[in-house]
């Protein structure tokens, strides 16, 4: 499945939103906080591990094919940098 998404760069100070960036198609094989959870275990198996550190219940769910990284980190009070920089740490370990 291939998605076009928009992202906003808007300077809070000026309020203007008139400078969307469209950044064409959204690569699943890229980690960014919209990517499922479903499509992270499928690209990245190792990040099972990392979800079992965080004690999410993301591996298994019947959700994950619907949550993002944005949303578990939000669920779990978890920094969603944090979360993709530990799943890319862990899968730079596959290599």
């Amino acid at each position: 499945m291939v998605r076009t998404f928009f992202v906003l760069f808007a300077l809070a100070q000026r309020g203007n939103f008139h400078n969307a960036v469209s950044l064409g198609q959204m690569d699943t094989n890229i980690l960014h906080i919209q990517v499922t959870v479903d499509k992270v275990l499928q690209n990245w198996p190792r990040a099972f591990s990392v979800f079992m550190k965080h004690k999410t219940k993301c591996p298994g769910c019947f959700m994950q094919q619907f949550c993002t990284l944005k949303d578990v980190a939000e669920t779990y009070q978890l920094s969603v940098e944090k979360l993709i920089e530990e799943i890319i740490n862990v899968s730079k370990e596959e290599s």
